[in-house]
């Protein structure tokens, strides 16, 4: 196909990019992973990550990291931090001196743990935090002394939880008070004040839950007419992570008002704020470099432009910005997360490059 459209010339930033701080479009020198990157999060200068890979690549060679690792965002080294899961790690969350994860294991460091674990940030040694929980976790969040589990849920310790459960974290039991629920798969979760919220394939695909309680906030009522990836919130935003026919990026004002929409041609699975720019990235191989007039509206083909796996928008108009480091992959990235205070971007996914430059399935992107 032929895409058409204006193309930003190199070198000559735009005014939208003249006014925000993009990272780098070419990726930092790091290490690699043989399984995809599903999962990541930052702790200073250091980056988590989850997935269902078993070895890193370390100067070409296979070091054993059973699907969770930690990689120095300053050397782009990997770190000898390394618990061991039997299965795939689907989300990473942190608190005090902990790491929480959860996915498709049944152990974590030797040690039962179905679907839930706590390990230590430094040592890596596996917290007491365990239940018994029926279906699969896919989300983590937490605030508030509480840890927050999205997915595909039936029940935790036999209490019914409907896809959203809290676990308080002074002594990591279930919070019983915690009612939250929803009628289909929690895809992720984000916390801002008395906030938690939430986007899946449920009814309303995105909302926002009392922090103490579960309840619906009713002070936020988005229409949101396709399901929910991702999501970040920054500068009294929520900007959410897209599916549907394409995909796209949608900025909502904390009243759940849409203040901007913009479309791909796949769907966009994860998403990140960093020094005044909103990132996404998916399996999308076009953006479109018009904001969409409403959250269905589709794009002109005269405004289609190659915008391979991973996008910059600005986030108070929407605007498309020219950066492109163009990845490849069938899936390509599922996990963004960042660094504020050095200004770095780490990326996961399935991808194997960015440009010219091998970084299979992990990368990141320096100021």
């Amino acid at each position: 196909m032929v895409l058409t459209g204006v193309l930003a010339i190199a070198g000559t930033p735009t005014a939208a990019e003249a006014a925000v701080s993009l990272v780098s479009a070419k990726p930092d020198p790091t290490v690699g992973f043989d399984g995809l990157v599903y999962a990541s999060t930052h702790v200073g200068s250091t980056v988590y990550l989850g997935g269902n890979f078993t070895h890193a690549i370390v100067g070409g060679k296979p070091v054993a990291r059973k699907r969770l690792a930690a990689v120095d965002t300053r050397t782009g080294k990997l770190l000898p931090w390394a618990p061991m899961a039997d299965g795939t790690v689907m989300a990473l969350a942190t608190a005090g001196s902990s790491l929480y994860a959860t996915g498709e294991f049944t152990t974590v460091g030797g040690r039962p743990r179905a679907g839930l674990a706590g390990i230590d940030l430094n040592s890596g040694a596996v917290g007491p935090l365990q239940h018994t929980v029926k279906g699969t976790g896919q989300a983590l969040a937490t605030a508030g002394g509480r840890l927050y589990l999205g997915g595909s849920l039936r029940s935790v310790d036999g209490q019914a939880a409907r896809n959203l459960a809290a676990f308080r974290l002074s002594d990591g039991a279930l919070d019983r008070g915690f009612r939250g629920g929803t009628d289909g798969k929690v895809r992720a979760l984000s916390v801002a004040g008395s906030r938690l919220y939430a986007g899946g394939d449920f009814k309303g695909r995105l909302t926002a839950r009392r922090l103490t309680d579960g309840q619906v906030d009713p002070g936020f009522r988005p229409a949101t007419p396709y399901p929910v990836m991702a999501l970040t919130i920054n500068t009294g935003r929520v900007y959410a992570a897209l599916a549907g026919p394409g995909g796209r990026v949608a900025a909502y004002r904390p009243d759940g008002s849409l203040v901007w929409s913009s479309i791909t041609d796949g769907d966009v699975q994860a998403i990140t704020y960093l020094n005044g720019v909103v990132y996404g990235g998916g399996h999308f191989n076009t953006a479109c470099s018009q904001r969409s007039r409403t959250a269905t509206s589709w794009c002109p083909s005269r405004a289609l432009r190659s915008q391979p796996k991973l996008a910059a928008w600005d986030p108070a108009t929407g605007a498309l910005l020219g950066w492109n480091p163009r990845s490849n992959g069938r899936w390509g990235v599922l996990t963004l997360s960042v660094d504020p205070a050095s200004r770095v971007m780490t990326v996961g996914g399935d991808f194997t490059a960015f440009g010219g430059a091998g970084r299979p399935r992990f990368a990141q992107f320096g100021s």
